[in-house]
């Protein structure tokens, strides 16, 4: 079996590292300023990105003839980024629960979902099938609203991650393969449906992901804390949580990882990222311009490694989608 290789953007506004979410006088100056220079090494790999951008970047003239472009030339697809506190309707007060789009109530979900995927149909011509809840936060009841709009595919869910201290989703234990899904819970594994779940990859670098997680969750009880044993874990490299992240991982660590999911028989990899680490100095993880240089040689590893050592093929979040559900025998567990 070949596995698929897909890279996806958070697509956004500057200024969100500090828990400052603002409704309006927000700017998308790293989109222009980064994405050129990204997609020339996209191009370079016949690699089709898939940009899920939010509603400040799809008001943004400059940002949609940026990303029009890029799209109309096949060079890549541009999904849907609900940020709630800038998207519209708008209310006048945001915290960091309401930042999540799961704690809205249900016809508020909907209306800012609505609006999104209207505004980029009609800046981009066409009507975007792929979805990412801003700050992962999706629940059942958004999943139903996507399907219902014809969405195909998200890809919100991060495997062995847990955000639920701030009123956000818990995936410590979520599939970290793709899977659709059903009426149950968002991290409930379907056979079939309509919405396939495309997890962004995360895992570690010992083979048995679960016993791993439940390893670090052990480390992470009170009286064991305080000892930092996570930490102590890490640096010893005993259980090294390891995300599919130019930001959070070096290329040595990620490809450590995609040898551990293909040796498992997953069927992709998905990278994420977001558009602020396309420029120096907008985003914590690429604070300088020696930063930035690191960022894009690892991403050069990557490309190279997923490509011509282990095979992989290029797709985007819809296309892998389109493949996926026409080929059963793609699915693993």
């Amino acid at each position: 079996m070949t596995a698929n290789l897909l890279i996806t953007i958070d697509t956004e506004e500057e200024g969100l590292w500090g828990g400052q979410y603002r409704t309006t006088g927000n700017t998308v100056e790293n989109v222009c300023a980064g994405v050129g220079r990204f997609q020339e090494l996209c191009d370079r790999y016949q690699i089709p990105p898939t940009y899920v951008i939010d509603a400040p970047v799809v008001t943004d003239a400059d940002c949609v003839d940026l990303l029009r472009k890029i799209q109309d030339d096949g060079r890549g697809e541009i999904g849907t980024h609900v940020h709630p506190w800038c998207n519209p309707p708008q209310d006048s007060y945001w915290d960091k629960q309401t930042s999540f789009l799961c704690n809205l109530p249900e016809k508020l979900q909907r209306e800012k979902i609505v609006w999104l995927t209207d505004e980029i149909e009609k800046q981009f011509g066409r009507r975007p099938t792929s979805f990412r809840a801003g700050r992962y936060g999706l629940d059942i009841v958004g999943a139903r609203i996507l399907r219902e709009l014809g969405y195909t595919v998200d890809s919100s869910v991060i495997p062995f991650s847990n955000w639920s201290s701030e009123g956000g989703p818990n995936f410590e234990y979520a599939p970290h393969t793709p899977y659709f899904v059903g009426d149950r819970g968002l991290c409930e594994r379907c056979e079939t449906g309509s919405l396939l779940e495309v997890p962004v990859s995360v895992g570690f670098n010992r083979p048995d992901f679960q016993r791993a997680q439940s390893i670090r969750n052990f480390a992470m009880l009170p009286w064991l804390r305080r000892m930092r044993s996570v930490g102590i874990l890490d640096r010893l490299g005993i259980v090294r949580r390891i995300k599919f992240s130019p930001e959070q991982a070096r290329a040595q660590d990620m490809k450590q990882l995609i040898d551990a999911y293909l040796a498992g028989g997953a069927p992709v990899m998905v990278m994420l990222f977001h558009s602020t680490s396309l420029v120096a100095g907008q985003s914590p993880y690429v604070k300088t311009a020696e930063r930035l240089e690191e960022f894009f040689a690892d991403l050069a590893e990557v490309f190279e490694y997923c490509l011509t050592q282990r095979g992989m093929v290029p797709a985007t979040l819809s296309g892998f989608a389109e493949q996926y559900t026409q080929s059963p025998s793609m699915a693993t567990t």
